[in-house]
């Protein structure tokens, strides 16, 4: 008898890539989904109208009443992180949601909670970031072999970046090693990923696989508000109701034969196909507009641009001005104070404060060869492959 692929378990019906209804219990052949402790739901229409869309995002808005969105855009993608979940299966693969605010108990995690509650009937299980990098991954790894459909990394400090970070929101298919153990298991991204934290920016790749809700509740204890409802019993009380409003939004807008389409964001197709167009037709911000804010809070970007800008000063542009690695530390750092402050940002000694490790400049530079920053492009000339040569060119 042949083995039928496993691709996941949810908890609530949710859309096939093709549009169509996935609410029978068990084993789906189309999708190798298994639909597990299914709910009632009102019934919903093969071809509901605009009008029934609009009622449904209304039901879902009520539940961020008192929410402190910074910006309507913010509210755009808490209202993504409600609808992904519960359409997940309808796309390859689904941007990262990130919520920031200034302090803590402003609602980031009571956020993931309600997305969470919709889509599987519990509260989010959340792993909490490690000050090490790659203990972070490895708690990340264990949620993805897990099967949950929620990945939500907890507190996160400082910057998200990294390779891992990158493959679990971008890559249909995952190869993964538990903790411990020799074997590989090849999974598909089925999950949904949403990270919190107080300031927490994005840098360098994850900047375009982030969505960013940003958060204010503009008081020294932002914890004792007061919401001016409680969605997670509302959501209790009628959960097939608000993952019935969810199916609407997206299934009203194909029968609306998909109007006005945005440029799919590059990677996440799908997804932008099935939530992020539906919302805007509905008069939503576009979630993706908040990429541009976290794209000029890249400290790694910015810090890139402080090097570009110094080093066009201090060195030129153009081949002619092609330097060795170690003549940017000894001649042009030791004699430029800006162009060595920007150095000492992105390699600075371990040992011996207030000073460039030419090693990791190298491997800085080579990992920036052909970034653009400052109107120049990080250009490097290999004629002698033992010693390159690195130079700025213009660009317009």
């Amino acid at each position: 008898m042949a083995v039928r692929p496993l691709t996941g378990i949810i908890q609530c019906p949710t859309l096939r890539r093709d549009g169509s209804l996935l609410d029978a219990e068990g084993y789906d052949e189309t999708t190798g989904l298994v639909l597990v402790n299914s709910l009632k739901m009102p019934p919903i229409s093969a071809n509901p109208p605009r009008g029934d869309a609009e009622a449904a995002l209304a039901l879902l808005n009520k539940l961020l009443l008192g929410f402190p969105f910074v910006d309507e855009a913010s509210c755009a993608v808490a209202l993504s992180m409600i609808l992904t979940p519960v359409l997940r299966a309808a796309m390859e693969v689904a941007p990262m949601h990130l919520v920031t605010a200034p302090r803590p108990g402003t609602g980031k995690s009571y956020l993931a909670d309600i997305a969470s509650m919709i889509a599987t009937g519990d509260r989010c299980a959340v792993k909490a970031a490690s000050p090490n990098a790659e203990e972070t991954e490895k708690r990340l790894v264990g949620a993805a072999l897990s099967g949950r459909p929620i990945i939500a990394l907890d507190n996160c400090r400082d910057v998200l970046q990294g390779d891992f970070l990158c493959q679990v929101t971008e890559r249909p298919l995952l190869e993964l090693r538990a903790l411990g153990k020799s074997d590989q298991h090849r999974i598909p991204n089925t999950f949904s990923f949403f990270a919190n934290g107080n300031k927490i920016a994005v840098a360098d790749d994850m900047v375009r696989r982030t969505i960013r809700c940003a958060m204010d509740a503009n008081r020294e204890n932002p914890e004792v508000r007061k919401f001016k409802s409680d969605p997670l019993t509302m959501i209790r009380a009628n959960r097939g109701k608000y993952v019935a409003a969810c199916l609407t939004i997206a299934r009203a807008y194909i029968a609306a034969k998909r109007p006005s389409p945005l440029p799919p964001l590059p990677s996440f197709e799908g997804w932008s196909a099935i939530v992020r167009d539906p919302l805007v037709w509905l008069g939503c911000p576009d979630p993706v507009a908040t990429m541009e804010t976290s794209r000029n809070e890249d400290p790694r970007g910015a810090d890139r641009h402080a090097l570009f800008d110094a080093w066009k000063l201090a060195i030129g542009v153009g081949r002619d001005r092609a330097v060795l690695t170690a003549e940017i530390v000894d001649t042009f750092a030791a004699r430029d104070t800006d162009l060595r402050d920007a150095l000492l940002a992105v390699a600075p000694q371990r040992l011996g404060k207030g000073k460039i490790d030419p090693k990791a400049l190298g491997k800085w530079l080579s990992s920036q060869e052909k970034n653009i920053a400052a109107s120049c492009k990080l250009m490097v000339d290999r004629t002698n492959k033992a010693w390159p040569k690195w130079y700025l060119d213009l660009v317009s």
